[in-house]
C-alpha cells in the first residue's frame, strides 16, 4: 500500500492507494481542512483503471484534484 498526500488551497487530502489486480487501483482518501478538521463524510474511496506505463502518483493525484472540486468547490 502506497500513502501520498496533497494540499490544495484549504483542504488536504490524503490518498491510500493499493492494486486490486493487474490494472486496477483503489484509492481511501481521507480529506480535512487547513485546520485538520473533517466533516462527516470525509472518506472517498475510488476504484479506479491504472493505464500501464502511467505513473501512480499523478493519476492520483488527478483524481484527488477532480474530487476536490466536485465535492468541496475547489
Amino acid at each position: 500500500m502506497q500513502t501520498l498526500s496533497y494540499t490544495v488551497g484549504q483542504w488536504r487530502a490524503e490518498a491510500h492507494i493499493e492494486e486490486l489486480e493487474t490494472g486496477k487501483l483503489m484509492a481511501v482518501i481521507s480529506v480535512t481542512d487547513d485546520k485538520g478538521t473533517a466533516s462527516g463524510d470525509s472518506k472517498h474511496t475510488v476504484v479506479f483503471e491504472h493505464q500501464a506505463g502511467m505513473d501512480t502518483g499523478r493519476e492520483t493525484e488527478v483524481l484527488v484534484r477532480r474530487l476536490l472540486r466536485e465535492r468541496y468547490g475547489i
